[in-house]
């Protein structure tokens, strides 16, 4: 029987194969569990393509899976809440919505205490919005009031970091931040290996490393490579079907990630990454950059931790960075006319 793809780049989706997240959501569920540790309220930060939302649906399904009928029918008791496979729903007509979901969240919380049971807010991709920051202060009221309730958001780093150092929101600075780091490579190279072997897909240990190579640790490429090397590729997987393959990888990135994530960024970011792009070198120094942008060694250092925190590039040795993501230098290159980039 033919097997089916296990690689899948949408994003917003749980993969078949989820890489090198186990401990993480091991860690956060027991952590929500127990009413312990750094994670009532937990920030999940990253690029566009590191696993976010498939991180938050994994834990939601983890915890939302121990719900007991008791609880489900307890909640279902409230009037204008109703609890559903999709989660909570809230059905109500009130003048005042931000009074009335407050009164509804604090029945829901009262029922779940009586019960030893706990809520878990989830929210991706976050923003500074009227709303968010509504909920945001609600939920600080029932911590203080010692209901049992997490919260856990998801974001782009610099939407989170804009999130936390809201006037009203300042406790989010103390709330368990969860970077989403590169995958491990050799999680990367024994994944497909093994993927490659069950399908009895023959490939070498140099195409393995190189595959492994490509993707940089990022998830979003780990996916888009496995995905289409698998099916392109028979019962040998070749240097020619990589050739064949590599353009339309690339074009994925270029187009589903890179296009909007150096569109977020400011004009000043945007230049600093051109300078490295049009570098000769792979690893830039600091002192090339700041020659080229004609800057004070601190402005340089203030943008350069900025492209840190976002993830788009890394520390490559003492007064040095390089990108952290496969093809940006290419992409930029060919990118900067066409979207004006670093002007």
């Amino acid at each position: 029987m033919k097997l089916k793809n296990p690689f899948d780049p949408k994003f917003g989706k749980v993969p078949q194969i989820y890489l090198g997240r186990d401990k993480l959501v091991e860690n956060i569920v027991e952590s929500l569990e127990d009413g312990t540790g750094p994670y009532q309220t937990s920030m999940i930060y990253g690029l566009r393509g590191v696993g976010k939302t498939s991180l938050l649906e994994t834990l939601i399904q983890s915890i939302y899976r121990e719900a007991s009928n008791k609880i489900k029918k307890a909640l279902n008791t409230i009037d204008g809440v109703k609890f559903s496979a999709f989660g909570f729903e809230m059905d109500f007509k009130s003048s005042n919505s931000q009074t009335t979901h407050q009164v509804l969240l604090e029945e829901m919380l009262k029922i779940l205490k009586k019960n030893d049971q706990s809520l878990l807010i989830a929210i991706d991709e976050v923003k500074e919005t009227p709303e968010i920051v509504n909920l945001a202060s609600i939920y600080q009221i029932m911590v203080l009031k010692e209901y049992p309730i997490n919260i856990m958001m998801t974001g782009l780093p610099k939407n989170v970091s804009e999130l936390q150092n809201n006037d009203v929101l300042t406790f989010l600075l103390r709330s368990g931040r969860i970077p989403l780091e590169p995958l491990d490579a050799f999680d990367i190279q024994f994944r497909y290996q093994k993927s490659f072997e069950r399908a009895n897909k023959k490939i070498s240990e140099a195409t393995l490393m190189r595959m492994t190579k490509l993707t940089k640790g990022y998830a979003y490429a780990f996916q888009d490579l496995g995905y289409y090397v698998w099916k392109h590729s028979t019962d040998h997987i070749t240097e020619s079907d990589m050739a064949d393959i590599l353009p339309l990888f690339k074009n994925d990135l270029y187009k589903n990630a890179y296009t909007k994530i150096i569109s977020e960024l400011s004009p000043t970011d945007q230049k600093f990454l051109m300078i490295m792009a049009e570098s000769d070198n792979d690893v830039v120094e600091i002192s090339h950059i700041r020659k080229q942008m004609n800057k004070s060694s601190n402005y340089v250092s203030q943008y350069r931790q900025r492209l840190i925190d976002s993830q788009v590039i890394i520390e490559a040795g003492y007064g040095k960075v390089s990108f952290s993501l496969p093809f940006m230098k290419e992409f930029l290159l060919k990118a900067a006319e066409f979207y004006n980039i670093g002007k």
